[in-house]
């Protein structure tokens, strides 16, 4: 085989290679553009999570002392009982890759399917969260690449062996005595199963009393895939992601 012809084969086969790479980007890293979730940032429905661009979180004015309503919380005494979760967003969120170089935005999939109960114990002045615990469906999670879901089903998170993710609280937290009069933020220490696995995890949160007398809690935690036996989808070295991401949550509490 003479010189030019094997010239030929090679760009040829770096052409196909290059399409094949712009395929698989298009495929599963371009478009996605979804903000934290956070207090004031509830995301679109898991079905359209992808398509929306969601505002990023901002500083909110001091949340107005709450009347009655859903929760029945007309002041703190009242916050004591047992709260279930009325509304609730939950994901994750991991950069990806293309030739080894980060994509421009992440890879983001949400479910809306949290169930869940956390607990407020105490009196006025001294009141603790002194339980909680949140089961995710991890098989309902979307992002807007619908090839990206499959894999996640079968290698990654594996949601077809591990099909729920769990969180339970395992120190109670002092409820600060502003709780009435804005957002506060919570350390919340306890146990996250995920991918089969249990590991001590603190999330770092944000709660607030809503005017309808509801609760709301979003937070993130930072997650090392091999921490959890996760391994990190890689297409032939073009299409991988890294090895950490996070996981992000939005939910709603009711009282009763």
């Amino acid at each position: 085989m003479n010189t030019r012809r094997i010239g030929i084969i090679v760009v040829a086969l770096v052409a196909v290679v290059a399409v094949g790479g712009i395929a698989l980007y298009s495929t599963f890293l371009a478009g996605d553009n979804v903000s934290q979730l956070g207090l004031d940032t509830p995301a679109p429905s898991a079905a359209a999570a992808s398509s929306a661009t969601v505002t990023a979180p901002t500083a909110s004015p001091a949340a107005a002392a709450p009347t009655s309503g859903p929760g029945g919380a007309a002041g703190t005494g009242e916050l004591a009982g047992t709260w279930t979760v009325a509304s609730g967003v939950a994901g994750y969120r991991v950069r990806e890759t293309f030739l080894q170089q980060n994509a421009e935005t992440d890879a983001v999939g949400r479910t809306e399917n949290v169930t869940g109960t956390l607990t407020i114990s105490g009196t006025p002045g001294a009141l603790s969260l002194a339980g909680a615990a949140l089961t995710v469906d991890m098989t309902t999670l979307r992002s807007d690449r619908d090839r990206r879901d499959e894999q996640l089903r079968g290698r990654a998170i594996e949601s077809d062996r591990f099909p729920t993710s769990t969180f339970n609280l395992a120190t109670p937290v002092a409820l600060p005595a502003n709780l009435l009069a804005g957002d506060v933020t919570l350390d919340l220490a306890g146990k996250l199963t995920l991918h089969g696995v249990v590991k001590d995890v603190t999330i770092a949160a944000q709660a607030r009393l809503e005017a309808d007398g509801t609760v709301v809690v979003a937070g993130s935690l930072p997650i090392r895939f091999a921490d959890f036996g996760i391994e990190a989808p890689n297409v032939a070295g073009i299409i991988a992601v890294q090895d950490n991401g996070a996981m992000e949550f939005r939910v709603v509490f009711a009282k009763g």
